[in-house]
């Protein structure tokens, strides 16, 4: 369907009842996280939703036409088996290591390496369980830091896993930022569960103070929402501070360093399956 007519179908959607919603491009790329406030979309777009069990398609889809202007094209349905999605991703978490010393454990499993610093973890609903090439590339970065006495910044938290992980390897302190309630809960949760809650600030943006300065910054976010974020990143930082930057696609990575180069210093340290990590320092501030 046109991109101008997602909002308003979502809002139909919703109202019928919808427990779920996702939007994808004919092509069958997906669509990332936006910034806050932005909503970059395709010309169309494949919008799919999860009914409860027993949804009447005929008035769901007077509904759908209604709120577009027009019928919809290509449009179907299909009945999804009952199944517990959460505990199956659970269960198929593996036991995985960053680095020389740094293991991520899902939570109830047994670490391979009886003396490696180990993490437990459970993603909850947030992003960051560290399968995901972005979250691997910042573990790998932050395993291979002598971070003894530094306070970690993680701008866009998820599930807590690199605040946590910079703690594990020997950080002071760290603050741990999202806008999404969800990763919230889940990184406070994953902190008590690996005992390190009392070094941890976890918070919204907003609630970060203004002269609050950072040994270590890491954002694994996207590439618009870090090119925006850069000034206020670089801020954070103190005189010989370390950043990271992930997120974002190896073929975004020269427009990403370019755009920050006014704040932050920056160099490709590692890709990954078509995934970039920028690593760098601050500016001198004027």
């Amino acid at each position: 369907m046109p991109a101008s007519t997602v909002g308003p179908v979502s809002a139909a959607l919703e109202v019928a009842g919808a427990l779920a919603i996702s939007l994808g491009d004919p092509g069958g790329e997906p669509i990332l996280e936006p910034a806050p406030g932005a909503t970059p979309l395709w010309g169309r777009v494949v919008v799919t939703a999860l009914m409860p069990a027993g949804t009447a398609a005929a008035p769901l889809w007077r509904n759908i036409e209604a709120a577009a202007g027009t019928p919809p094209v290509n449009a179907s349905t299909s009945i999804v088996e009952e199944r517990d999605w959460v505990g199956e991703f659970r269960e198929n978490l593996q036991p995985m290591r960053y680095g020389s010393r740094l293991w991520v454990c899902p939570e109830g499993s047994r670490c391979p390496d009886p003396a490696a610093t180990v993490i437990h973890l459970d993603p909850g609903l947030a992003f960051g369980s560290g399968s995901h090439p972005t979250t691997t590339l910042c573990l790998e970065w932050l395993a291979g830091l002598d971070l003894a006495g530094r306070r970690l910044l993680d701008f866009g938290c998820g599930s807590g896993i690199l605040a946590i992980a910079a703690l594990a390897l020997g950080a002071q302190g760290a603050t741990a930022l999202d806008i999404d309630p969800q990763a919230l809960l889940a990184t406070r949760d994953n902190a008590r569960r690996n005992g390190c809650d009392a070094r941890m600030q976890v918070a919204d943006p907003a609630g970060l103070a203004a002269d609050a300065r950072f040994g270590i910054v890491v954002a694994n976010i996207l590439a618009d929402t870090i090119i925006a974020l850069a000034p206020l990143l670089a801020r954070h930082c103190e005189a010989g501070a370390r950043v990271a930057l992930s997120g974002i696609l190896s073929a975004q990575a020269d427009r990403v360093q370019e755009a920050c180069a006014p704040w932050l210093d920056l160099h490709l340290a590692a890709e990954l399956d078509g995934w970039a990590l920028l690593s760098g320092a601050p500016l001198p501030r004027r």
